[in-house]
């Protein structure tokens, strides 16, 4: 089999080089493993599936920063005070 991959984005292919010639593997190489894992077991490798509760706590503690930053606290702040409950009203 032969498999023709393009990682567009040069700092994504560096970093990930990098990283898997850390632990003694190429990029070839887990273009290589993870077909024959597939093939072998009928599902991607341990550690390549989502963990849904994993991403939606990740999910959960960005939409919490995202309301904890005081920017954006003081607008939602502001916002309910001048309507609460409910969105402003155009032209209001």
């Amino acid at each position: 089999m032969v498999v023709s991959a393009r990682v567009r984005t040069p700092e994504v292919k560096e970093r990930a080089t990098e990283r898997l010639d850390n632990i003694g593997l190429s990029v070839s190489d887990v273009m290589r493993i993870v077909p024959t894992r597939v093939a072998k077991e009928g599902a991607l490798p341990a550690g390549l599936t989502v963990d849904v509760a994993a991403r939606d706590a990740w999910s959960r503690a960005k939409v919490q920063e995202a309301l904890d930053d005081p920017p954006r606290a003081y607008l939602m702040k502001k916002s309910s005070r001048i309507s609460p409950g409910a969105a402003p009203r155009r032209g209001a």
